[in-house]
């Protein structure tokens, strides 16, 4: 997996980031977080996905990049709403690989 390098942290989690962060790319209790990622379907804009599914280990994973960790479901739709409207409000498109530069 790669990590946006800006990552965007909900509220709840933004005092522990690198710790959550460690977690979710070993395995180790990744079911405490949310991940908001770029879509595999170039159709969406963001995928979200609970950390649980990193729980295999990051092979799993390895092609996907993570731009924002949230530490609930509601916190990591309110995060990929932030995503969406800066990426929206700074370029007036909806690139956000783009606007992320990734």
């Amino acid at each position: 997996m790669k990590w946006y390098k800006k990552l965007y942290l909900g509220e709840s989690i933004r005092q522990h980031g690198k710790m959550a962060k460690y977690q979710i790319a070993y395995g180790k209790h990744p079911e405490d977080y949310y991940c908001v990622m770029l879509p595999e379907d170039p159709s969406d804009l963001l995928d979200i996905l609970p950390g649980r599914m990193f729980k295999g280990g990051r092979d799993r994973m390895k092609d996907r990049t993570i731009i924002g960790l949230a530490g609930d479901k509601a916190e990591a739709f309110a995060l990929t709403r932030q995503i969406i409207e800066d990426v929206y409000v700074q370029t007036g498109t909806l690139d956000i690989p783009a606007f992320l530069e990734i």
